[in-house]
């Protein structure tokens, strides 16, 4: 008696592009444990898959974020709020920058731009596109839905309009709202291949009065005119559009569109209705990825008075060059698309060469990995070293991680591999494993969609973590909240416990909360500056037990804990006032046994509350098309100083490829052991942007710092510059 299994044409599809990709990603990743690595990208990723009649391009971070709000600017750039946990606001690596969209036939090219000066980010399709915003589930990315360039299938659009009592005149406000409404719905139509809706909706805007949109409505008539074959009514277009704006930024963009108009009107062709519905085909390999360098150089100059009162002050001044580096990074990816299977190959590099005498240079790899995704996304995997996102993966590690969609509501999803720790060192035996299992419930009409995962991890053969967690989001328009909760039960501790709500009325006031209670690093075994031996045999010689390092790493590991409200208020179209109050403190280390002196060593204290408050005004275009100015006051107080700053800045955009950032930073300290401190940092920043390849930024500015107490009087005074470009291929 035999039988025969069945196996689904799904299943082969996937065991023949494992055979290739699976030894392809084990070259990578003895690649990448082998190769040093490198500062990452604040944005990892960002991917475009379709989401029904919708595309969804989803913006990936490198670190948890906290989703805030949206809004769209007068130009029609989508302005996304964002708040990223565990950065610290000065880290280099939030250096602005811009981004272009990687290939895809389901939307527009557009560009990424982050951080703007309001910690915001901007997504720029050049034109006003329908879109929504929700945060990710798992709390490291952004998703953005747009109408797909490839519906599914085609809906006939319905022209918004907004509700006014007949013979009722509409007030300057209304007019705007209801421009805003139709120019979304006809762009959105246009872009979806409803001509002829977005030729009515735009006739019924052109009859409003005037108003901020009527500009790019006359412009997108004519494209609209033209892309229906109408070559008549489009020049008859282009040519008032001429007229009514003679001297708009585009105005030689339109000249050249009209000249290219053909004399005669098309024919229009009847598509077959299948065509819709035409199944993925295959495509050929795509190369995209961009190649940046940046020279950075700064020198500083001290002068320090001294005295003791006693003696004749002494007087010294040192002068220094304190940086010289050339950073180079390369961010590459080659993807093969067939009628069933997306294959990526993903590449990036970093390299910093440091001019200084005695400063080694540092070659790192931040992902080398190859992933396959089912077209329907029934199933993927990746291999190499890759970024974690959720289910309480590393943030970066050598391995292999998959997921696998039971239906629409249900995904489960595996990893493993060794973590990536750019700067630990000790034995090699300590070398750190992980698996982890999760399970996601996708999003329910309800907004509901939450994660729960087992993580499994061990240094050396010994057990290190065995953490449970659980996390749940909601969304809706008006409000939205993320919950996480980690628990570790081989320590019986806690290691993260965090809450994020954001709710926005229609008014547009936006109210935050974040409350954050965490262990960082999560509870782990910690055997740096305790001992040189690997955990392996050091618990073999029997000097200190397994009960005594997981103690250890319960007293040395730190507690955070912070809580931050805040109101967002929009004044009026162009100024908006932000303000939040935060409470924050870290706890000191516990006393823990050394294997090095065979004794006790003492704990350190904490840092006590910590307490800012701060103000803030946004402005738009207040003095010139397309500007944005900040102006920020901070009032921060703990337990050993008070300060208070002042950031000034404003940046401005000539001619859409120029950006030019002016920024002053002023403070003052007072501290309790007598001594006053201040700082004056002004800086100027001028970016160009040739074409959507090549981009060009330089900055320079003057740090200068002043710190006096009743027996010195130091003065440091630092200069600096960088200079860099980025070149993007595709």
């Amino acid at each position: 008696m035999g039988f025969k299994l069945k196996i689904s044409k799904e299943t082969h599809i996937f065991k023949n592009y494992c055979r290739y990709s699976i030894v392809i990603g084990l070259i990578i990743t003895l690649i990448g444990f082998v190769t040093p690595k490198a500062h990452a990208q604040v944005i990892d990723e960002i991917e475009i898959g379709q989401a029904g009649d919708e595309a969804e391009i989803q913006l990936h971070f490198i670190t948890q974020l906290r989703y805030v709000r949206n809004q769209v600017l007068k130009n029609g750039d989508i302005r996304i709020y964002v708040t990223l946990l565990n950065i610290d606001p000065k880290d280099p690596r939030l250096k602005w920058e811009k981004q272009n969209s990687p290939p895809s036939d389901l939307v527009y090219p557009f560009t990424v731009t982050y951080p703007e000066l309001d910690t915001s980010l901007t997504l720029s399709f050049g034109k006003a596109v329908k879109y929504r915003v929700i945060a990710g589930h798992d709390g490291r990315s952004i998703s953005v839905f747009t109408p797909s360039l490839k519906p599914q299938q085609k809906a006939k659009e319905v022209i918004p309009s907004v509700a006014v009592p007949a013979g009722r005149i509409l007030t300057a406000q209304e007019v705007e709202l209801e421009a805003q409404k139709l120019f979304t719905a006809a762009s959105d139509a246009v872009q979806t291949g409803q001509v002829d809706t977005s030729i009515e909706i735009l006739n019924k805007l052109l009859n409003l009065p005037p108003n901020g949109l009527s500009q790019a409505a006359q412009k997108l008539m004519g494209e609209a005119r033209e892309k229906n074959g109408e070559y008549t009514k489009a020049r008859a277009e282009y040519e008032l559009y001429l007229k009514l704006y003679p001297k708009a930024e585009d105005a030689n963009q339109v000249k050249r569109l009209l000249a290219k108009l053909p004399k005669e009107d098309a024919v229009k062709k009847k598509e077959p209705a299948a065509a819709a519905l035409k199944k993925p085909t295959a495509e050929p390999l795509r190369v995209s990825g961009g190649i940046s360098q940046t020279y950075f150089r700064g020198s500083t100059h001290i002068d320090t008075f001294a005295t003791d009162g006693v003696n004749p002050p002494t007087v010294s001044t040192i002068e220094s060059t304190d940086q010289s580096m050339l950073l180079t990074s390369l961010d590459m990816t080659a993807w093969k698309r067939t009628e069933n299977i997306d294959s990526r190959l993903v590449l990036r590099e970093f390299n910093k060469i440091n001019f200084l005498p005695g400063q080694p240079e540092e070659y790192r790899w931040n992902a080398v990995y190859v992933e396959q995704v089912a077209r329907n996304r029934k199933f993927m995997y990746r291999l190499g070293r890759q970024p974690g996102s959720s289910g309480g993966t590393p943030g970066r590690y050598d391995g292999i991680s998959g997921g696998y969609s039971i239906n629409e509501t249900w995904r489960i999803n595996a990893a493993a591999g060794l973590p990536v720790d750019y700067y630990s060192g000790g034995d090699p035996g300590d070398r750190r494993t992980f698996a982890s299992l999760s399970v996601d419930l996708n999003r329910l009409p309800e907004e509901w969609s939450g994660s729960a995962y087992l993580l499994m991890q061990k240094m050396g053969s010994v057990k290190d973590r065995n953490a449970l967690g659980l996390e749940t989001h909601y969304f809706v328009p008006e409000r939205n909240y993320m919950m996480q909760m980690e628990y570790d039960t081989l320590y019986k501790k806690i290691n993260l416990a965090t809450f994020q709500g954001s709710w926005t009325r229609t008014s547009g006031d936006n109210y935050y909360l974040t409350l954050d209670h965490r262990r960082s690093p999560p509870l782990a075994l910690n055997l740096q500056n305790q001992t040189s031996q690997s955990v392996d045999k050091l618990l073999g010689s029997g000097s200190i037990t397994l009960e005594t390092l997981r103690d250890n790493a319960v007293a040395l590991g730190m507690i955070s804990n912070m809580a931050t409200i805040g109101l967002s208020h929009p004044v009026n179209s162009k100024l908006r006032l932000v303000t939040d109050v935060r409470v924050s403190n870290t706890g000191g280390t516990g006393a823990y046994y050394s294997t090095v002196t065979s004794a006790f060593e003492p704990g350190t204290p904490g840092s006590g509350n910590q307490y800012a408050l701060s103000g803030q005004a946004i402005g738009n275009n207040l003095f010139f098309e397309n500007d944005v100015g900040i102006a920020n006051a901070t009032l921060t107080k703990t337990p050993t100083s008070t300060g208070q700053s002042l950031l000034f800045t404003q940046v401005q955009t000539f001619k859409t490829k120029w950006r030019l950032d002016v920024s002053l930073f002023l403070y003052n300290q007072n501290s309790t052991f007598d001594t006053h401190q201040t700082q004056v940092r002004p800086s100027l920043t001028v970016n160009y942007r040739m074409d959507d390849s090549w981009n060009f930024t330089a900055e320079g500015g003057i740090e200068q710092y002043h710190i006096s107490s009743a027996n010195a009087n130091d003065t440091t005074r630092r200069k600096y510059f960088y200079v860099g470009y980025r070149w993007d291929f595709r």
